[in-house]
């Protein structure tokens, strides 16, 4: 599927109004000066853009905390009502228990963004990570909207071409046989708009941009209502 920058940058400058906010009480850092603060949970936002109001929760590792307030603004302009749950460094077993966190805390949205799988390249287990990335699509199940952003960075130590690409196509395998699976191919915009990282995986503040444009267009696009007026 296509997907139209255009959808994100159409969107109007002003967030929609949104209602009371809550931390998850159990959220837990060490800490670890990597993690985000507290998971926030609004009430309501207004019902207006793509998204109608509807919630989605975000599960990501560094390249999300990196970018996680132009990627909450931008969400709300769409009219998601996000809650963002990062930690810098975190691989997929740490995404299944944000998974069941998530669900015990304000319950799991319809909706799911999963930014993971950077992390795993440093110590990856082939067959451990491909049944992580399975145990993930079976704990969301067949019924929400999944949109996992796959894998991009410079040919490091740790996180080499090779690396990415087999977790990038063992991702796009798995989503395969699952309606409800998407997957955004980062990867590939990324290396045509030349982007550039601060270290092996860390995006410059243009991937930053472009990596949230990306991720709200192809939600509002694949999700969002009447995408064909967008």
């Amino acid at each position: 599927m296509a997907i139209v920058l255009g959808s994100f940058l159409a969107i109007g400058s002003v967030s929609a109004p949104v209602g009371a906010a809550e931390s998850d009480p159990k959220w837990r850092t060490g800490g670890d000066s990597r993690a985000c603060s507290a998971p926030i949970s609004f009430d309501t936002v207004g019902p207006s853009g793509p998204g109608v109001g509807r919630r989605v929760v975000v599960i990501g590792d560094s390249m999300t905390r990196n970018s996680r307030t132009i990627l909450r603004k931008s969400l709300r302009k769409s009219g998601w009502n996000p809650t963002i749950r990062c930690f810098g460094g975190k691989r997929l077993d740490w995404g299944m228990s944000q998974i069941r966190d998530q669900r015990k805390w304000k319950g799991l949205p319809k909706t799911v963004v999963m930014a993971l799988g950077v992390n795993d390249m440093r110590w990856m287990e082939k067959s451990t990570t491909k049944a992580r990335i399975v145990k993930i699509l079976d704990q969301l199940g067949p019924k929400r909207s999944v949109l996992w952003i796959n894998l991009y960075g410079d040919n490091g130590d740790r996180f080499s071409k090779s690396k990415q690409s087999w977790f990038n196509k063992t991702l796009d395998k798995a989503a395969a046989g699952r309606p409800n699976v998407h997957v955004l191919p980062w990867a590939s915009h990324a290396k045509a708009a030349n982007i550039r990282t601060t270290d092996a995986i860390h995006y410059d503040y243009k991937g930053r941009v472009l990596r949230t444009k990306l991720t709200v267009s192809y939600l509002n696009q694949l999700f969002g209502k009447n995408p064909s007026a967008i």
